[in-house]
């Protein structure tokens, strides 16, 4: 009875977050990080880094971060840096800044940059997985940000990053460090009842007992990413795929024996009146005595 209730409890808070940047980040504790990164943003023009595991939830971090969308910040998002130059980097700013203002006139770089300054707000630049970053970029990204007061970076690093970029990269230790926690064994039932809950997945409300959180927890050590690579979605795609080939397969059977069965007919049909034809023949030749 106390599993059920216990269940029960966990099944009930979940529901009840749906609607709130809590249930993406999971947790209070990462709740917590966004706050304290937005006010960083806010009140504070050092470079900050988001730091953690592979799969930690860095990445969702910053999603949420842009989701909750400050009237004074513009936001550029880099996914993928691993090609990035300066040249290319400032060409993504401007679009975001165009794209956020709706600029109609053809500025500088820097001239959007003084705008923004002027009218009090601020680019919001997030680089995911820059670990990827060509070495000296970031010692070019963070200089920047400091001769345009408008401009706030944040970078996404793995502790193994971090270290290697501090080598090649020294500007990065100026930054203001924010650490993901990985999530505890109560937090992680409540991301599996979250993972339950979700449409598609592999895993159902039913399937979750004690058993299967301290066997997930201890496997994957809270890492959100982890836990989700346990339970992959089903595959919509490919079921689809296999039910259109199946379709396909009956549609063309069923076109075969149509096909057989009119063959089948057209010649039974011929030959009928084939015997019928010859039959009168015969008899209209024997009434004439043309047989014997």
């Amino acid at each position: 009875m106390a599993d059920d209730t216990y269940t029960y409890h966990i099944h009930q808070s979940v529901i009840s977050h749906k609607s709130h940047a809590f249930t993406r980040l999971i947790s209070e504790d990462r709740t917590k990080k966004l706050e304290l990164l937005k006010h960083l943003l806010n009140y504070s023009s050092q470079p900050l880094v988001i730091c953690g595991p592979e799969g930690i939830g860095k990445s969702t971090l910053l999603r949420v971060l842009q989701e909750q969308t400050i009237a004074k910040w513009s936001y550029c998002m880099i996914v993928n840096p691993a090609d990035l130059s300066f040249e290319k980097l400032q060409e993504s700013i401007m679009q975001a800044i165009n794209q956020s203002h709706t600029n109609k006139q053809s500025q500088s770089f820097s001239a959007l940059l003084e705008q923004l300054n002027q009218k009090q707000k601020k680019l919001i630049l997030m680089i995911d997985n820059a670990g990827f970053l060509i070495p000296g970029l970031i010692n070019q990204i963070i200089t920047l940000a400091k001769q345009h007061s408008a401009v706030r970076v944040i970078f996404a690093l793995s502790h193994h990053e971090l270290e290697l970029k501090n080598s090649t990269d020294t500007t990065i230790n100026e930054a203001s460090l924010i650490e993901i926690p990985v999530l505890s064994e109560l937090q992680c039932a409540d991301f599996l009842y979250l993972l339950a809950a979700a449409p598609q997945t592999q895993l159902t409300i039913n399937d979750i007992n004690d058993k299967l959180i301290s066997a997930v927890y201890q496997e994957t050590q809270g890492i959100p990413g982890l836990i989700v690579a346990k339970f992959p979605k089903n595959d919509d795609q490919q079921q689809q795929n296999i039910k259109s080939l199946k379709l396909l397969i009956l549609a063309l059977m069923t076109l075969i024996v149509f096909a057989l069965c009119t063959q089948w007919f057209s010649n039974s049909t011929y030959n009928i009146k084939r015997i019928a034809i010859k039959e009168e023949l015969d008899t209209n030749m024997t009434k004439n005595g043309l047989l014997d």
